[in-house]
């Protein structure tokens, strides 16, 4: 009485596996931008900020673990009735404690503006860099050539001792760039364009 019990319960623990499975490689092509904004949005957005943006990196990094479940799902599925028992489920775990890195790194990679600077928080860092107003020595503003239209495509900030961070130049910099240009009067920075030899593709 117990030997079907145990088989049917190994083939639910089996078939729900394939849906988990399944439903981590869907997800992850939209769950990293529900999930990483979110928990941005509650733990580090303030209203001192000028504007707060997730790098692709995050989005990208955060599917990334997402995928290395599922695909540790799919490896003990296909192997598990082939080789040890013991030694399958070690490999699923250590691919899955594997993807603890990405998720932590995503969901800590951000940067802002406000009244005292740019905060970086990169990818692979452990600390939050920040490039004060009063420490940033140069902005070089790059720009591009896409089919015969010309536009800004990043922004390159450079500190007085030599650090250097560049930020792309998306919607929500354009709507602040006046407040840039703010900083800069009161600063004395230097600005800098490539506007007569823009990067062409």
């Amino acid at each position: 009485m117990f030997l079907p019990k145990r088989k049917e319960s190994a083939e639910d623990n089996q078939v729900k596996l394939v849906a988990y499975t399944i439903i981590l490689y869907i997800s992850s092509l939209f769950a990293p931008f529900i999930v990483v904004a979110s928990f941005q949005s509650m733990v580090y957005y303030s209203r001192t900020q000028w504007f707060f943006t997730t790098p692709l990196t995050a989005y990208i990094t955060f599917a990334a673990g997402m995928l290395i479940i599922a695909f540790a799902l799919t490896v003990y599925l296909l192997f598990r009735q082939k080789s040890n028992g013991r030694g399958i489920k070690c490999v699923t775990w250590v691919l899955i404690l594997g993807s603890i890195p990405a998720f932590v790194m995503s969901l800590t990679n951000y940067y802002f503006f406000d009244e005292k600077g740019i905060h970086y928080k990169a990818l692979t860092k452990i600390r939050e860099e920040e490039f004060k107003w009063d420490k940033i020595k140069k902005i070089h503003i790059v720009y591009r050539s896409h089919q015969g239209t010309t536009a800004i495509l990043e922004y390159q900030f450079e500190s007085r001792n030599g650090r250097e961070i560049t930020i792309p130049f998306n919607d929500k910099l354009s709507e602040n760039k006046w407040r840039v240009e703010k900083m800069v009067k009161e600063n004395n920075i230097l600005v800098t364009d490539n506007f007569n030899n823009p990067i062409v593709d």
